[in-house]
């Protein structure tokens, strides 16, 4: 629960609408209060813009306005407010955070949660969508249930797939061979472009612009908005569609928090946030493309390349590291099976 400062106080009692509306006023908040309880969801995604998260977090709040009459309540504290967004999964563990939305960050936690970052194990949002709301999904929300303090609430997409942002074309496999790539610092994902040949940089995320512009980097890997927000088009005008990753975002709600609520407002959360999830999917692809099509407008050359060849240079990737987490094997092997691949 949160104890809202004096001007966040006067916004929520002046009746100003959050979300994207508040947006073009930079209010200090985006959320509602609630009337028993109001949470804090934390994230590094910009708090007024539409993003991954902020599209989940509307929906939401909203749902959850309605189904619980107004009692519980969330404010979105986004552009990492409550510090480095890889530090709240601890923050989460120990209940002085509700809610975050970046599931990777558990990967120390939950080591398991490192297949979803395994290279080219799905090919579409949709495919990964159908994929986490089956066996996936349901094996891999218990093994992170009994690992944490927490509880997934669903899947949500990131707002496209990730693909290679580099200064000189990479148009085959070949071309990947030596180059400099920020890549998340996950192990999965540095393995992952290893064996493509190319050198990975593991780098906080506020380094990679001025890495990029002084060429302590020949790229980078990430989806069309994050590139289009954060600019790196500027400086990399090469884009190659290895769509390597489609990783799953989720919901994620601390258990102190969820006993802090009556059964009925736990069952009206749980609609609420599976509502959140429906609904972001529906617009993550849209926004993809829309962001794609900005980034052409500002210069951006596409290319395609060999994704059947990077898939296989990968593969190894995917034994050896169910073989190193062994929980994680029917994960693995539920998806495989849904997007009819083999190892």
């Amino acid at each position: 629960m949160i104890a809202l400062s004096r001007r966040e106080a006067l916004i929520l009692a002046s009746g100003l609408p959050f979300g994207a509306k508040a947006a073009r006023a930079q209010s200090a908040i985006r959320g509602q209060q609630g009337k028993q309880l109001t949470m804090k969801f934390g994230s590094s995604q910009p708090t007024h813009t539409q993003n991954a998260h902020t599209v989940f977090f509307d929906k939401f709040v909203a749902e959850l306005n309605e189904r619980t009459h107004g009692n519980i309540g969330a404010i979105f504290y986004g552009d990492s407010q409550l510090g480095p967004e890889d530090k709240y999964s601890n923050q989460i563990n120990a209940g002085t955070l509700d809610m975050m939305m970046t599931i990777s960050d558990w990967a120390p936690i939950v080591p398991e949660l490192g297949v979803l970052t395994m290279g080219f194990l799905f090919n579409s949002l949709d495919q990964t969508g159908k994929v986490m709301d089956g066996a996936a999904g349901q094996t891999l929300g218990d093994i992170f249930k009994k690992k944490t303090r927490a509880e997934v609430l669903g899947w949500c997409y990131n707002f496209g797939a990730r693909n290679v942002l580099t200064k000189v074309p990479v148009l085959t496999p070949a071309d990947l061979k030596g180059k400099k790539l920020r890549v998340l610092p996950s192990p999965t994902y540095v393995q992952t472009f290893r064996l493509l040949g190319a050198d990975p940089v593991p780098m906080s995320f506020n380094e990679v612009y001025v890495a990029l512009q002084t060429g302590v980097i020949d790229g980078l890997e990430h989806d069309p908005p994050t590139i289009l927000q954060f600019k790196f088009y500027e400086t990399a005008k090469n884009y190659t569609f290895t769509r390597h990753i489609f990783d799953p975002s989720a919901p994620i709600i601390s258990d102190s928090t969820m006993r802090k609520l009556s059964s009925d407002d736990q069952q009206a959360l749980r609609q609420a946030a599976a509502e959140g999830v429906k609904y972001q999917r529906l617009q993550a692809s849209a926004a993809a493309a829309q962001a794609l099509d900005q980034l052409k407008q500002n210069g951006l050359q596409t290319h395609d390349i060999d994704r059947a060849a990077l898939t296989n240079e990968v593969k190894p990737l995917w034994k050896s590291f169910t073989d190193q987490h062994p929980d994680a094997k029917p994960v693995l092997q539920a998806i495989l099976t849904d997007t009819g691949q083999t190892m």
